[in-house]
C-alpha cells in the first residue's frame, strides 16, 4: 500500500475569511505576513497563529543553509512552509544549472519571462506548504544577488515577486 504524504500534509483553512495565507512579500520590506492557519502534518491537525511583519527566514528550512543568491536572468520558486510546532519556514527551489563553461545558467529571457518553468523543491513530510513565491531577477537588477530576507527587499528594482496560496503544491508553479 502506498501513502501520499502530500495529501497528508495540507492547509485546510485560514481564519476569519482572510483573503490570503501569505501577504506582504511584494513590498519594500524583508518581512511577510501570514493568516491563522489550520493545517496537517502527516495527517495530524495543527493550528498556527498568524504573524504580521515577521522577518523572512534567511536559511532554507530543509538544508538549514543560507539561500543561494539569484543573479540577473535567473528565477526560482521559494515555498513557504509550516511544521508541527507552527514554525514558518522557506525552502528554495533549484536554480538553473551552470553552463559547461562555468557561466551562470539562466532561465529568463531578456524580457524577464521564464524560458523554462522553475521547479519546486522536494519537501520532507515534516513540512506543509501554505504558499509559494516565484522570484525573477530582471536585467535592470543592480544588486549582487537576491537572497530572501537578506540582500534586498521583496520589491527591489529589477525583481518580480509573485505569491500564490496553496493547500497542496501543484505540479509546477504559476509564473504569470
Amino acid at each position: 500500500m502506498s501513502y501520499d504524504f502530500q495529501a497528508a500534509n495540507q492547509v485546510f483553512s485560514r481564519a476569519g475569511g482572510a483573503t490570503a495565507n501569505l501577504s506582504g512579500t511584494t513590498g519594500a520590506a524583508k518581512t511577510y505576513t501570514t493568516q491563522n492557519l489550520t493545517y496537517s502534518v502527516n495527517g495530524k491537525l495543527y493550528y498556527a497563529a498568524g504573524a504580521a511583519g515577521a522577518v523572512t527566514p534567511v536559511t532554507d528550512a530543509v538544508t538549514q543553509a543560507g539561500f543561494k543568491p539569484l543573479a540577473v536572468g535567473q528565477g526560482c520558486v521559494y515555498v513557504w512552509t509550516v511544521n508541527a510546532a507552527g514554525t514558518v519556514g522557506l525552502v528554495q527551489g533549484p536554480l538553473p544549472p551552470s553552463l559547461p563553461s562555468g557561466a551562470i545558467g539562466k532561465n529568463l529571457d531578456s524580457s524577464g519571462n521564464f524560458t523554462a518553468p522553475p521547479q519546486f523543491p522536494i519537501l520532507p513530510d515534516t513540512l506543509t506548504a501554505f504558499a509559494y513565491s516565484v522570484v525573477a531577477v530582471g536585467a535592470n537588477y543592480a544588486g549582487t544577488g537576491f537572497i530572501p530576507g537578506s540582500s534586498d527587499n521583496w520589491n527591489a528594482t529589477g525583481l518580480t515577486t509573485t505569491a500564490q496560496d496553496v493547500s497542496t503544491l501543484p505540479q509546477q508553479p504559476q509564473t504569470a
